[in-house]
């Protein structure tokens, strides 16, 4: 099996990162029906969406949402997910998706728990490995901030100061890797209040990327600084978590003087209320993209490796050896490795067009599938 390809989610304490990769997950059977790949989950994957769907189908049932219930990530856990092409046994593209604490990214806090500073630098290996730099961004930390306190407050809530961190590090991974993708997105969370596309009355639209741009330019003139060599495909992706949850009250108790927390408070909307994610497809396509993309020039370093060994055998086999070497090589045994070694090269070079023709008809009904209007890419 090919090594796992490696995405990187990056965001504070609460933002509603495993949810995020719930939904993406959840939603990607729509995404790709009537193509030739699937999604498989590996036990522990699957169990985790499972017990995030009950949660939320329990919350529905009882006709109350309280976000801090559906629990946050409190250990560090992978998502273990393969994409699968149907019709060819073995084609199988494996990527690793790592949810860990929001508090993590705080050097300060991790010194505080000996998990962390046992499992940050597995972390940091893994964020630097990772060919897209997943964001999620709390949307009405950003949206409900109206006084000059609360509005002080928003960089600690979102941690830019330890995001644009974590971004410079990948960014310069991403730039000694050019021939591996390198995927920036940005994706605000919880957006059903500012939108009215999916059911909600918002028109804010313009407001959230407005506050999203202004907010993580620094993230993105950091990864362009370091990136000099290459290009970061840079992807703002708005997404309702859950369609049918809706802000009602923003609150920002006070910590401690000068320090502000914020605190939403929901409300299901629609009677009954109906599961449906915005956008969160979309971020499951640009990750088919890039995962695709990277194992079609995979493949294809394969196939050349091949065609070099079958060029070398058969110059061996029309080369000049003399009348000793000649005896040698046919009755040492050489021709008949050399003939078994070039029958080889040629399955495999033959496999390799094929399975490489094959994701790339995946690759082109990926990118045919409407994106959501919402998306752009930057």
């Amino acid at each position: 099996m090919s090594e796992a390809f490696k995405v990187a989610v990056v965001g504070p304490s609460r933002v509603g990162k495993t949810t995020l990769l719930t939904a993406i997950l959840s939603d990607t059977a729509d995404l790709l029906a009537g193509t030739p790949v699937n999604v498989a989950l590996d036990e522990a994957t699957a169990s985790r969406v499972r017990r995030q769907k009950n949660q939320l189908r329990g919350a529905i049932a009882a006709g109350e949402f309280d976000a801090a219930a559906l629990g946050g990530t409190q250990s560090m856990s992978s998502y273990e997910i393969k994409l699968q092409a149907d019709g060819d046994v073995g084609l199988e593209i494996p990527f690793r998706i790592l949810d860990y604490p929001g508090g993590w990214l705080d050097p300060d806090r991790r010194t505080e728990s000996p998990a962390a500073q046992e499992q940050w630098p597995r972390c940091e290996a893994h964020i630097k490995d990772s060919i897209m730099l997943l964001m999620p961004i709390d949307a009405a930390v950003l949206m409900e901030a109206s006084t000059p306190a609360q509005r002080a407050a928003v960089p600690d809530l979102l941690g830019l100061t330890d995001v644009e961190a974590v971004a410079e590090r990948w960014a310069k991974t991403r730039n000694q890797r050019p021939a591996e993708p390198a995927v920036l997105l940005l994706a605000p969370l919880k957006c059903e209040k500012y939108f009215a596309d999916n059911g909600g009355a918002g028109h804010e639209a313009g407001r959230v990327r407005k506050e999203v741009r202004e907010k993580y330019k620094e993230v993105r003139r950091i990864v362009e600084a370091e990136c000099k060599d290459r290009l970061v495909h840079v992807v703002y992706a708005p997404i309702d978590t859950y369609g049918c949850v809706e802000l009602m009250e923003a609150e920002w108790p006070e910590l401690e003087p000068g320090r502000l927390d914020f605190r939403g408070h929901y409300r299901f909307r629609g009677r009954p209320p109906t599961i449906s994610v915005k956008a969160a497809g979309t971020v499951m396509q640009e990750l088919c993209r890039a995962i695709l993309d990277s194992q079609i020039g995979r493949t294809t370093k394969e196939i050349d490796a091949n065609l070099t060994t079958y060029t070398r055998l058969l110059e061996r086999r029309a080369g000049e050896k003399g009348f000793w070497g000649a005896i040698s090589y046919y009755l040492g045994g050489e021709a008949l490795d050399n003939r078994a070694q070039r029958q080889r090269s040629q399955r495999e070079i033959a496999q390799g067009h094929r399975q490489r023709e094959q994701l790339r008809e995946a690759v082109e009904k990926l990118v045919a599938a409407p994106t959501d209007d919402r998306v752009e890419v930057w």
